[in-house]
């Protein structure tokens, strides 16, 4: 397991490699901190590697053959699988340890999307910043609020396209990620993606949706390197 915000040399011949890489805010805290990891290697015999290596030679296997609904499940369960396979990342961060901002107030947001009180005046106090430093670390996208509005948004998709959450109100869906008025939610939501939540949900079902557009750079001639940064801000 490598840690792409770290600098990392390594080196192979005669063999094949196999990479499955997501944003670190999709892992526990105990697995994938803040602060840059050293990478993490498993011995080829034991039980989790054999495991780990199936896992990724199905996904491989299955790709091009997965509709848009089995992406969004397997999406939402193949990081949690694998967090249970590799366990903590070694010893746990020092309480004094504060890692990149950048990170950590992302890190943050992520775990805190279903708070009604997520606000830029929250984000100073929980994680003791300045304003001016808040701000500065989402001046590329758009400002805090909006970076944290599109990633309630996209999290509603994702939900609203997962068949385990078939049965759950559309209403109920946004309250959760901190919407407070359904129509509002509706608007931005279609602002956002083109189409309505129950367009979305009903889309997915007849596999009538491309969801590979949020993973995609937006940029005309984006980089290798664009398009994994899109991963972990879209």
């Amino acid at each position: 397991m490598l840690d792409l915000s770290a600098p990392t040399a390594f080196a192979m011949s005669a063999a094949d490699g196999m990479h499955l890489i997501m944003p670190r805010t999709l892992l526990p805290a105990a697995m994938a901190p803040v602060q840059p990891m050293t990478g993490r290697i498993l011995a080829q015999d034991s039980a989790m590697a054999i495991f780990i290596r199936g896992i990724l030679e199905a996904l491989s296997e299955a790709a091009l053959r997965l509709s848009p609904g089995e992406v969004i499940a397997l999406g939402s369960s193949v990081p949690d699988l694998l967090a249970s396979c590799l366990g903590p990342a070694g010893e746990p961060p020092s309480v004094g340890a504060r890692g990149d901002l950048g990170r950590r107030l992302r890190r943050h947001i992520e775990e805190n999307l279903h708070r009604s009180d997520l606000t830029p005046s929250r984000l100073t106090h929980d994680l003791r910043v300045s304003r001016s430093q808040l701000y500065r670390q989402f001046e590329s996208s758009g400002g805090v609020e909006a970076y944290i509005r599109r990633r309630r948004l996209r999290r509603c998709l994702l939900t609203l396209c997962d068949s385990r959450h078939a049965d759950r109100r559309i209403g109920d869906i946004a309250y959760e990620m901190g919407f407070s008025d359904e129509a509002h939610f509706s608007r931005l939501f279609r602002r956002a993606f083109g189409v309505s939540p129950r367009g979305a949900r009903a889309a997915v079902r007849q596999d009538g949706i491309d969801l590979g557009g949020l993973f995609r750079p937006s940029a005309d001639g984006a980089s290798f390197g664009d398009w994994l940064t899109a991963l972990d801000t879209n």
